[in-house]
């Protein structure tokens, strides 16, 4: 098994808000606003309840298995080779999940930042950091993430402040947006866009159990959802749904109308940077559970042999869109709001299946042996 390291709450709480987070510099506000209209700021703390109640039913799952992350309970409860399938899917859907961000981030980037650089020239670039990143591992990646933390939770803060000018309450009428009943099916299937806490059920042995997962996991849920309608209510409130659902990336439009004299606007540095950042540290851990996955699926000790071949993989992916509207409707859409059904759905099976034959757990099977040989020492 590869060492990932251990690292505490706060790197935590960083790397997995920073993954969550991510998304609304991307096209999410711009495909929620399209589908709700006004009411997509209250949609997706529906997703986010529905999620919660999906991670509290994953922690009942590792409740039952205790000392194990979440691949190790799936080949005690359904047996070494359904494990195994059901690891490969995860990891498959890490890459698929990499490849599309890095698609979707070199092409938001080539619209508004860098029109005349070939698309595969920023990819290549990204590539450069992803593999620099996977290559020192989980616990650099963490923290990493909680060294930049602070910068792009604050500059998203500034961005949210400096735009208040720009704001007209009125914008977010009508409240029930095209229906309620709408409103409420479409937040239940965006739970997908909180559905990367999986992650922790993976990791978990690196953040020191179960008592840290519940901690991390709910706190993260919770601010990450509060952030996220914050966001959509300012895109609307400055923009109107309208205009909101045609704009590629709401935040940085909103960061582009900052205006308060000659010598202060256009702040969209302030977003590129932010952006950026959480952009590479999103998609590295992302690649890096795909690493980590294919790794523990065939006990192979040491991931950085595969980065190469992985990272082409994730550019095949990121390549495979032929233009924005298909990113948009296929790809972000998958990810955005039906990959629940692997992320969630495939844990909740197996819970179901071990109340079923009624199989629980101790501890990880080497933890188990090391304990073993600690007591027959004791004994001799």
């Amino acid at each position: 098994m590869i060492k990932e390291g251990k690292f505490g709450f706060r790197e935590a709480f960083a790397l997995l808000t920073i993954m969550e987070i991510t998304k609304i510099f991307y096209t999410s506000p711009h495909v929620i606003i399209k589908e709700l209209g006004t009411a997509a700021w209250y949609a997706t703390l529906i997703s986010c309840l529905t999620s919660l109640l999906f991670f509290g039913l994953v922690y009942l799952l590792l409740k039952r298995f205790p000392g194990n992350d979440l691949y190790q309970v799936f080949e005690a409860a359904t047996g070494p080779k359904l494990g195994k399938i059901l690891i490969l899917i995860f990891g498959v859907y890490f890459l698929y999940y990499a490849g599309v961000n890095m698609g979707e981030f070199t092409i938001i980037l080539k619209v508004y930042s860098k029109r005349l650089t070939p698309t595969e020239i920023l990819t290549v670039a990204f590539l450069f950091v992803l593999i620099a990143q996977a290559y020192v591992g989980l616990e650099g990646i963490a923290r990493t993430a909680y060294v930049f933390f602070f910068f792009i939770m604050g500059g998203l803060l500034l961005i949210i402040l400096l735009a208040i000018p720009a704001y007209e309450l009125d914008y977010l009428k009508p409240w029930l947006g095209y229906g309620l009943d709408k409103t409420i099916l479409i937040g239940i299937l965006r739970s997908s866009a909180y559905d990367e806490i999986i992650v922790l059920a993976i990791i978990i042995n690196s953040i020191h159990g179960l008592k840290n997962f519940k901690k991390v996991g709910i706190t993260c849920l919770i601010f990450t959802g509060l952030t996220f309608s914050i966001c959509l209510a300012c895109i609307l409130a400055a923009f109107q749904y309208t205009v909101a659902s045609e704009h590629l990336s709401g935040m940085f439009q909103l960061s582009r109308i900052i205006y308060y004299s000659r010598f202060f606007q256009r702040v969209e540095a302030i977003f590129l940077f932010i952006w950026v950042f959480a952009s590479l540290i999103t998609v590295s851990l992302a690649f890096y559970m795909a690493l980590s996955s294919y790794c523990r699926a065939f006990k192979i000790n040491n991931h950085r042999p595969l980065l190469l071949p992985f990272a082409f993989l994730a550019f095949t992916v990121a390549s495979w869109p032929d233009n924005v509207a298909e990113v948009l409707e296929i790809h972000v859409k998958l990810i955005r709001q039906y990959s629940f059904l692997i992320l969630y759905f495939l844990p909740l099976l197996v819970l179901a299946w071990s109340l079923i034959t009624g199989k629980k757990g101790g501890k990880a099977s080497g933890e188990n042996q090391n304990a073993k040989l600690e007591n027959a020492g004791q004994g001799n």
